[in-house]
């Protein structure tokens, strides 16, 4: 590749499933250890949770653990499971560290994987949790036509409980599935999908996933050019739904992968419906960042993060400038885990991984440049577009310059580069897509 570029499904009564998974669990008298989460009382059915979950659609799934994280996390913080909301802070109901890597553990031996992101700060909702969940869990996409996940042979699903797992590029991000064309959300510089947790929630007229970025975990490396990742993704969506229209969004920097991605899916046949760009800068923002720089890009990757998590850590690159480049990682280590940025778990090869996937992407953009093309882009910008100015240390046009490659059609929502995609303002920005896709 050159560089040019139905209704919803019915939801089951959770007290059936949730008595199928957790039948065995009573954490209320359960005693000895964190909230009642008792080592002598299995969270579930480990072989029986994975292989019925196996055959379900991402959506199902979801739903599936959300119901049994929900019930689980009720019994330990002893209020009523309808109390606890997909999107509610769990830290703010009682959620404390003891009761999450319990909950983890249970889990991990359950679905057989590790959760390497499970519990960090800004993903202690139901849904999140939910998610991180779900996505170690390798099966196709189904097609648009939201029929279940049939598992031809049984032994497959027995084989991969004997070892790791290969992960599916694709990942379910939640909310209701109705009959429209699937959107496909791409990944910002990093890798990470949770920025689109609270959009894909009121996305309810088509199904919502993501493609996961290669790099993230400790059994695949992060892609070395635009041309394979777009290569490998649009690879996973000719298997998935290898006929539907199909449409794409990406938000930051991850509107540059969208765009890039649904140039390439045209150039197959396929037919692209939309492509959203949500406050998407020009690749040329990192024409300044020195990847060679290890202290100074630490210290801006923790600056943006805290936009997200809410906090206030700083870390000034003369100190680490002082340090062995796997003292820096564990200082940044220490302080992320001690400011909420990173979960207490966190360990410096996760790190070095996350760090890694960054500059990797930051180095693909770099290289590359967009073409011309003629497929009709939305850009969505917020009401305060300061804000990516500031990130990325320049002036930024209206249009962030894209104009000059294909046609943009220009629209505004509540927030600001970040604020947008929170949920203070994730509704709004949902209704938008909504209207522009279906326009």
């Amino acid at each position: 590749m050159t560089n040019h570029h139905q209704s919803d499904e019915p939801r089951e009564n959770p007290s059936a499933k949730i008595g199928k998974y957790c039948g065995a669990i009573d954490l209320e008298s359960a005693s000895g250890d964190a909230a009642g989460l008792s080592d002598s009382s299995a969270l579930c059915d480990a072989t029986g949770l994975l292989e019925q979950l196996l055959e379900k659609s991402p959506a199902q799934r979801m739903r599936e653990l959300e119901q049994l994280i929900t019930h689980t996390l009720a019994k330990a913080l002893r209020l009523e499971a309808t109390k606890i909301k997909a999107d509610d802070s769990l830290i703010s109901l009682g959620l404390d560290s003891l009761i999450g890597m319990s909950l983890r553990s249970k889990l991990e031996v359950a679905l057989q994987t590790d959760l390497p992101n499970f519990g960090l700060k800004y993903e202690a909702t139901v849904s999140g949790l939910a998610r991180v969940a779900a996505e170690s869990i390798d099966t196709p996409l189904p097609n648009t036509g939201q029929k279940a996940i049939q598992v031809p042979d049984r032994s497959l699903a027995q084989s991969k409980r004997r070892g790791r797992r290969r992960r599916s590029g694709i990942v379910a991000l939640g909310g209701a599935h109705g009959p429209g064309a699937p959107v496909f959300c791409l990944h910002p510089v990093g890798g990470d999908l949770r920025c689109y947790d609270k959009l894909s929630r009121h996305l309810r007229s088509r199904p919502v996933y993501g493609l996961r970025s290669r790099g993230l975990d400790a059994y695949s490396e992060p892609h070395p050019s635009m041309d394979q990742m777009i290569a490998d993704y649009s690879a996973e969506i000719q298997t998935a739904v290898p006929s539907e229209p199909i449409c794409f969004l990406g938000w930051s920097t991850g509107g540059i992968f969208a765009r890039e991605l649904a140039l390439h899916m045209t150039q197959l046949g396929r037919k692209v419906e939309a492509l959203l760009m949500i406050d998407t800068p020009m690749p040329s923002v990192f024409e300044e960042v020195d990847l060679s720089d290890s202290s100074k890009f630490l210290s801006d990757l923790v600056t943006f993060t805290n936009y997200f998590a809410g906090n206030l850590m700083q870390i000034d690159p003369k100190i680490l400038n002082g340090l062995s480049e796997d003292q820096a990682l564990s200082r940044v280590l220490e302080l992320g885990i001690r400011n909420g940025v990173l979960p207490s778990h966190a360990t410096v090869e996760f790190l070095d991984r996350l760090i890694s996937v960054c500059k990797q992407h930051v180095k693909i953009l770099q290289d590359y440049s967009p073409s011309l093309s003629t497929l009709n882009s939305f850009l969505i910008r917020p009401d305060d577009p300061s804000v990516l100015g500031k990130a990325a240390g320049q002036d930024l046009a209206s249009d962030l310059g894209w104009s000059q490659f294909n046609q943009i059609s220009l629209h505004h929502v509540p927030g600001h580069h970040f604020t947008m995609m929170t949920s203070q303002h994730a509704s709004s920005l949902a209704a938008k897509v909504e209207q522009l896709i279906g326009s």
